[in-house]
């Protein structure tokens, strides 16, 4: 059972680092799917600061609970954001059906839709999983390794990053794409 527990918390961990790397690459496409979300008068300004506020969100808690597996507040906040992602998929899909996520970025080809919120589903019932105690031993974790895995943390972030990037200049040269 602790190892499914382990690889739920480090699966969430390296989702949460590349939704955050991806979305920090299309700030402008997150915001706009955000729009769906807010009333009317929120600027884009004010939408852009919260794409980056959720993207920055998502690359802490993912950096976190990656190199830190027992600190208890870090799955619960995993928890919290995973339901956030179920509720936003739920609304979606009812008020919002076919119409993009960008929940990875400009990689993320994906819509508001049964399949999505099915997987939203998964990845709360994940968190919940990873919310289960394992055994102290099983966890700790010297300095080196923190860093190490806070390295890995910044390496798949910046793949993704990158990566949503290369897609979205492609999007915006590529005949046919609109």
């Amino acid at each position: 059972m602790a190892l499914m527990v382990l690889g739920a918390k480090a699966g969430l961990a390296v989702l949460l680092l590349t939704a955050g790397g991806a979305k920090l690459a299309d700030l402008s496409g997150f915001a706009a799917t955000m729009r769906l979300f807010v009333p009317d008068f929120a600027t884009q300004p004010v939408l852009r600061a919260a794409a980056l506020g959720i993207a920055l969100g998502e690359l802490a808690v993912g950096a976190a609970s990656l190199s830190s597996p027992g600190l208890g507040w870090v799955n619960a906040a995993v928890l919290a954001i995973c339901c956030g992602f179920l509720a936003v998929s739920a609304v979606g899909y009812a008020w919002h059906r076919d119409r993009p996520c960008r929940c990875f970025g400009a990689m993320s080809k994906r819509t508001f839709n049964a399949a999505g919120l099915g997987r939203s589903a998964l990845l709360a019932a994940c968190a919940g999983l990873a919310e289960m105690p394992v055994r102290p031993s099983l966890i700790q974790l010297g300095v080196a390794g923190r860093l190490a895995l806070l390295a890995g943390a910044v390496l798949v972030a910046g793949a993704a990053c990158t990566a949503a990037a290369a897609v979205a200049a492609g999007r915006d040269t590529a005949p046919g794409w609109a």
